[in-house]
C-alpha cells in the first residue's frame, strides 16, 4: 500500500509508517502524477482534492487533518466510491485560544474591559461554541449568528446578522460555503459593511473568503476605524499585503496550530484510516513536556491585566503578526512563500491547559474565569 502524506501533517511517519510505504510531499505539489500508484492521501488545507487530481489513479481513501474540507470535492468522492474522512473540530480550542490572545491584546492597547464589551459569534460550530463558553465566562455580552444550527434547534439563543454586525467585536468561526442559502462566500460584503460601526474590532479566523477584502481595504483606507484581527485572507498564500498593512494584527492562517490541534488531526486521520483498513489502532501522539509550565502571580490585577501577563508567558501574539509583515518588501513570488513557510515552520504553541496558574492572593471570581480558559489554577 502506498501512501501520499503532506509532509506538513506531524507525527506522520509515526503514525503511517507501518502501514504502508509513506511518501511525504509538499501539500502544493501534490500531483495526479505523484499519486498514480497511491492508494491513501493524506492531506492539510492547501492540496485542492479534485477530479483533477485523482483521475486515473488507484486512490480509494482520502483524509484531511483540517476541520475545513472547502478543499475537498466531495460529490467526486462519493461518485467515485473513495472514502474520505475530516478531523472535525481538531483545532477549537486553538482557535478559541487565539481569539482570546487577540482580545487580550486588543484589551490591553485600547484599555477597556470585558464586561463592556458585546461580542457578535457568527457560526457556532466546534470553534464558535468554545469561543461563545470561553467569553461569556469572561463577561462579554454575546450574541450568536448560525441560521443552519436555527432551523435545527429553533430561534431562543440566534440573533440575525444584521444584529450581529452592530456589535462591538464580530468574530467569524463558518466554514466556506460558494453556494446555496447558508453561502458564507463574502458573507461580509459592500452591502453590509457600512452597518458596522466606527470603533468596532472584526476578527476573522475562519476562512479568508468570508469577508470581501477589498471592501475591507477600502473601509480601511477611507476612514481607517476599526480595529482589524485576520488570520485568514483571500487567495492565500498571494495575500493582499495592502490590507496587511492596514490591519491591527495578521498571522498566516496559523490561529488552529496549537502542537495539540495538528496533532489531534493526525490522530483523527489515523484513527478514521485504521477503521476503513480493519487493522487495530497501535499508535498514540506524543506529546513534549511543557517547559515552564507553572505561571506564579503575586500582584493583584484588574482581569484584563491578568490575562494579559499570563498570556504572553504563553503565547505573544504580536510574534506571528511581526513575522507576516516581514514579507511585505519581497516580490508576489517570494510573499506568497513566505507565507507557506510561517506555517511550515510554525513554533510549537501549546494550549492553556497545559500550564498552571499560581494566585499567591485569594480570589475566587479570577480563579473561576481562568478555570473557564482551561487553566489549572492553584
Amino acid at each position: 500500500m502506498k501512501i501520499v502524506v503532506d509532509e506538513n501533517i506531524p507525527q506522520a511517519r509515526d503514525a503511517f509508517g507501518n502501514i504502508g510505504e509513506l511518501m511525504l510531499s509538499h501539500g502544493r505539489e501534490i500531483s495526479n502524477e505523484l499519486l498514480a500508484d497511491a492508494n491513501v492521501l493524506l492531506v492539510r488545507s492547501i492540496t485542492n482534492v479534485d477530479e483533477k487530481l485523482l483521475t486515473g489513479t488507484k486512490v480509494k481513501f482520502v483524509a484531511t487533518a483540517t476541520a475545513g474540507t472547502d478543499h475537498i470535492d466531495k460529490e467526486y468522492l462519493i461518485k467515485n466510491k473513495i472514502t474520505f474522512a475530516d478531523a472535525g473540530g481538531c483545532n477549537s480550542f486553538s482557535v478559541a485560544e487565539y481569539l482570546i490572545a487577540a482580545l487580550s491584546n486588543i484589551s490591553s492597547k485600547n484599555n477597556f474591559s470585558f464586561n463592556e464589551k458585546s461580542l457578535g459569534v457568527v457560526g457556532i460550530g466546534n470553534v464558535g461554541s468554545k469561543v461563545v463558553r470561553f467569553a461569556k465566562s469572561l463577561g462579554f455580552n454575546v450574541l450568536q449568528n448560525d441560521p443552519p444550527l436555527e432551523r435545527k434547534l429553533g430561534t431562543k439563543g440566534f440573533v440575525p446578522f444584521e444584529e450581529i454586525l452592530k456589535c462591538d467585536i464580530i468574530s467569524f468561526h463558518v466554514p466556506f460555503t460558494h453556494t446555496g442559502i447558508d453561502k458564507t462566500y463574502h458573507m461580509l460584503n459592500e452591502k453590509n459593511f457600512h452597518q458596522i460601526k466606527s470603533g468596532s474590532i472584526l476578527i476573522n479566523t475562519s476562512r479568508g473568503e468570508v469577508v470581501d477584502n477589498k471592501v475591507l481595504k477600502q473601509r480601511l483606507h477611507n476612514n481607517d476605524d476599526l480595529i482589524t484581527v485576520l488570520d485568514v485572507w483571500e487567495n492565500e498564500p498571494n495575500i493582499d499585503f495592502e490590507l496587511l498593512e492596514k490591519v491591527n494584527l495578521c498571522s498566516a492562517h496559523v490561529a488552529g496550530y496549537s502542537l495539540e490541534g495538528k496533532v489531534n488531526g493526525t490522530e483523527i486521520i489515523y484513527n478514521k484510516l485504521c477503521d476503513f483498513l480493519g487493522i487495530a489502532q497501535n499508535w498514540e501522539a506524543k506529546y513534549p513536556t511543557v517547559s515552564n509550565p507553572v505561571i506564579t502571580i503575586n500582584k493583584k490585577l484588574s482581569f484584563e491585566e491578568l490575562l494579559n501577563c499570563i498570556i504572553n508567558r504563553i503565547y505573544i501574539i504580536e510574534n506571528d503578526d511581526k513575522l507576516l509583515r516581514e514579507g511585505k518588501n519581497l516580490n508576489l513570488h517570494l510573499q506568497a512563500k513566505h507565507f507557506d513557510n510561517l506555517r511550515k515552520n510554525y513554533p510549537v504553541r501549546r494550549e492553556f491547559n497545559n500550564y498552571t496558574i499560581k494566585l499567591n492572593y485569594e480570589d475566587v471570581e479570577t480563579k473561576k474565569k481562568l478555570e473557564s480558559l482551561r487553566f489549572n489554577v492553584i
